[in-house]
């Protein structure tokens, strides 16, 4: 069965990245270090679930995240034992979380 492939219209794909090459160097230029650090900040956390969720503007409840060497050399346990792509690909982004944490954690001592 051949997979059909959406394509991208290359003009619409040039005038986005136009204008998103200048938007946003130009916005982080207006920004002062603190106002860039805590945009950084608020992003990371989106970005590892601890921002507000896609339903309305809920904030979801930041789930805690076990760092503990033990945790770490569980996760890499399993991911060995991994039988399929979706169990592998889910260890490694429980793996990521774990590390981040850490590494979270480390900078805030």
């Amino acid at each position: 069965m051949a997979v059909r492939v959406k394509r991208k219209n290359p003009a619409a794909v040039a005038l986005g990245r136009k204008g998103g090459k200048k938007g946003g160097p130009a916005r982080a230029a207006k920004l002062t270090p603190e106002q860039r650090s805590e945009s950084a900040r608020r992003a990371v956390q989106a970005r590892w679930g601890k921002g507000l969720s896609n339903q309305g503007n809920k904030a979801r409840p930041a789930t805690a995240v076990d760092s503990s060497k033990k945790a770490l050399h569980l996760c890499l346990k399993r991911i060995k034992q991994a039988e399929s792509q979706s169990e592998l690909r889910r260890l490694t982004e429980e793996l990521q979380r774990i590390v981040f944490h850490r590494q979270y954690q480390n900078a805030e001592n």
